[in-house]
């Protein structure tokens, strides 16, 4: 028997693109946030976005990740469309915004179980993936800290820890390294090649140069 937040263990169809946007528009009235957009990232890649603020980067993913519907054009994420099949997507995908969306009145372990909870992991699997998690975020002794009293980076590790804890096969990161200091922001693009070795497909926007020259 399966309860309603079980996981899931139906895996998508092999596909030759990971991500694939085909003249992806969206207009908010006589505005053109997004403006016939194409793409396609390969398995195992860290595809860079890089792009000032208004530029509709935002929007794109949100339109990926099946929050917004786009005006025209198509979108396929491991051969889901985003716009119809978000539920059997999200299963299988992470986003960590730009935001951080961690809740601060609970310790870093409680954030992670949180998010593993929501995305049907199973206890044992949890258990796993929280040890796992705490130690890519180098919080070790830090699990039990409440995360208003983390540092930004570690907070930003912890985020990511949140966004895969369900091991998706693709990542969305917007903005990810935004207000953190240069050493966290390194560190944090060792986690993301970590990742990208692992076979995960990673989409990150970012405002700087030296970020957007680390990605394929």
């Amino acid at each position: 028997m399966r309860f309603p937040w079980q996981r899931r263990t139906i895996e998508p169809e092999p596909v030759e693109y990971p991500i694939v946007v085909e003249h992806l528009t969206k207009r908010f009235g006589d505005f053109l946030a997004v403006n016939d957009v194409s793409f396609h990232v390969n398995a195992g890649e860290v595809y860079g976005w890089l792009g000032p603020n208004g530029a509709g980067k935002t929007t794109t993913i949100r339109m990926l990740l099946g929050l917004m519907a786009p005006t025209s054009g198509r979108a396929r994420v491991l051969g889901y469309d985003p716009a119809t099949q978000t539920k059997a997507m999200q299963e299988h995908v992470g986003y960590m915004s730009q935001l951080f969306t961690l809740y601060e009145d609970l310790t870093a372990a409680e954030n992670i179980r949180f998010y593993g909870l929501a995305y049907g992991l199973s206890r044992q699997m949890l258990r796993r993936r929280q040890e796992e998690i705490i130690a890519m975020a180098g919080l070790e002794g830090r699990e039990n800290e409440l995360t208003a009293h983390l540092s930004g980076g570690w907070k930003q590790r912890l985020a990511l820890g949140c966004a895969i804890v369900h091991n998706p096969r693709v990542i969305f990161l917007d903005e990810p390294t935004a207000g953190v200091d240069p050493i966290s922001r390194r560190e944090f693009w060792g986690l993301i090649y970590a990742m990208a070795k692992k076979g995960i497909t990673i989409l990150v926007t970012t405002h700087y140069m030296d970020e957007a020259e680390l990605c394929q």
